[in-house]
């Protein structure tokens, strides 16, 4: 009889297990995916929250803090790491085009400085040289003195064929103040060489020169064959300056 009890196995019934099991069942709490959607996106939105704070603080510290460039690049490069992080397809993309479009207007910034400088620089050279040589073809006591006077007044100018065409060469001309016959001021666009000359012939100028000099112009009348002529205007046309002069040298004594 104890063997046969003992051999029994008996299922005992909890009536308040099954109560706990409705109560957890309805602790449950279910979400549709619209609602999960929501949830993300709200997360997502908060994140992108917390980077663009970041961002703006890494700025403000690049701004306002003493960096090596090495520092500068790499805090620079974290600071577009939270961004693409936060900002959309469209944000990156803008912000790209408008680094590049930056860093296009640096390079030509750059290069158009460049290129300023060395024209520059090559532009006082020729009138360096043309100066120093007209100085020294015309006897000049001191080429210092006479690039003092005329440098100011001097600058590259294209130079025209017979029919006032440009030749695509330019040549430094100098803007002389001279007089004319009436000893009325003018102003003659003349090549270095004959500025200089000019210089030569005019006695404010004769102690930068050897030997005696004379007054130029307005010394004995310009005419050619009865008629007045117009040295200023003939001066801006260096060929016909210079025929004028080897013609009729007694105009320019």
């Amino acid at each position: 009889m104890i063997k046969f009890l003992k051999s029994l196995s008996f299922t005992c019934f909890d009536p308040d297990a099954t109560d706990r099991a409705d109560i957890a069942a309805k602790d449950v709490k279910t979400f549709t995916q619209e609602q999960v959607n929501t949830f993300l996106a709200d997360e997502k939105r908060k994140s992108q929250v917390k980077q663009r704070e970041m961002a703006t603080e890494l700025e403000n510290l690049k701004k306002n803090t003493t960096l090596t460039t090495e520092e500068r690049d790499t805090l620079q490069n974290r600071i577009e790491e939270l961004q693409n992080q936060f900002m959309t397809k469209e944000e990156q993309a803008r912000q790209a085009s408008e680094k590049n479009s930056k860093k296009t207007a640096e390079d030509l910034k750059t290069l158009t400085t460049e290129r300023d400088t060395w024209r520059n620089k090559h532009s006082q050279l020729l009138v360096d040289t043309e100066i120093t040589k007209a100085a020294a073809d015309n006897k000049a006591f001191s080429t210092e003195q006479i690039s003092a006077i005329l440098t100011p007044k001097t600058k590259l100018s294209e130079i025209l064929d017979d029919t006032g065409k440009p030749l695509g060469i330019f040549e430094p001309r100098v803007m002389f103040s001279d007089k004319d016959k009436d000893d009325k001021p003018v102003v003659l666009e003349l090549t270095v060489n004959d500025a200089v000359k000019r210089m030569t012939e005019l006695p404010q100028y004769g102690n930068l020169f050897e030997g005696d000099k004379k007054g130029g112009f307005g010394g004995s009348g310009s005419s050619v064959a009865g008629k007045k002529v117009n040295l200023a205007k003939i001066a801006k046309d260096p060929v016909a300056y210079r025929k004028l002069r080897k013609e009729r040298p007694e105009l320019f004594v």
